[in-house]
């Protein structure tokens, strides 16, 4: 893992060394220099820069455009999780189009990149994580400033792209993403009068939700899926849990 953090740090280093001498005409953001390690040829353009949400805070996003028809494809926001994950572990090793591969030595193609059909937005989230960071140091957070944060960040990014206004729009992440992404949504949700986007659907992958009932829900999980035998459920059950289940 060390060797993996190492390696995201070189190639974002690269990219943002770029940006001071190459730089597109129409979006400086966009990365037009060929990543460090990659093996393959890109066939649709990606991003990296920083979302300003506040006088001090800057969250770092990357995109990477949709390989079908960007203009018309869905765009889906992805957010890590943790709390303190780097969505870039899910860009260079679960969705994204370009992955690690087992020795670190290369970025190989994903057949099952996520942006084959949709355009994605990686977000490091709340500030102080990855590249994301505040000019005063103050990088205190708790759920609610996370939540106000991300709907910040999620206007900004359409302020510098606004013609993906009109695309199908879904918020996604995983692990703790199941705390910040409900409240984000429920924020974009009420915001809806003031700042419109075309939201269609929020999904998160192994959530976590509630302390209490997630780990209260284990046990049953393990017995219903055969982990546990009928000896050992019955002596909790009558033991420890002492009617919980």
């Amino acid at each position: 893992m060390q060797n993996f953090y190492f390696l995201i740090n070189f190639i974002l280093l690269f990219i943002f060394a770029k940006h001071n001498f190459v730089q597109s005409q129409n979006n400086p953001d966009e990365i037009t220099d060929k990543l460090p390690l990659l093996d393959f040829k890109l066939n649709f353009k990606h991003y990296s820069g920083y979302l300003q949400i506040s006088k001090t805070k800057f969250l770092h996003y990357m995109l990477t455009n949709s390989k079908n028809n960007p203009e018309k494809d869905p765009v889906i926001f992805w957010y890590n999780g943790g709390p303190g994950c780097s969505s870039l572990l899910g860009l260079f090793t679960e969705l994204g189009p370009y992955l690690l591969n087992k020795d670190g030595s290369k970025l190989i193609e994903n057949p099952h990149s996520w942006n084959n059909n949709a355009s994605v937005v990686f977000i490091e989230s709340p500030a102080g994580v990855g590249f994301s960071y505040a000019t005063d140091g103050n990088v205190a957070t708790n759920d609610n400033i996370a939540a106000d944060d991300n709907y910040l960040a999620i206007k900004q990014f359409f302020k510098k792209y606004p013609k993906f206004l009109k695309n199908d729009i879904y918020i996604t992440g995983e692990s703790y993403a199941g705390i910040y992404l409900p409240m984000l949504t429920s924020l974009i949700v009420k915001g809806m009068s003031k700042f419109k986007i075309n939201l269609k659907g929020l999904a998160i992958g192994n959530p976590y939700l509630n302390k209490k009932i997630d780990y209260e829900s284990n046990l049953i999980y393990a017995y219903g899926h055969g982990v546990v035998d009928e000896e050992l459920w019955q002596s909790v059950k009558k033991d420890c849990c002492k009617g919980c289940v």
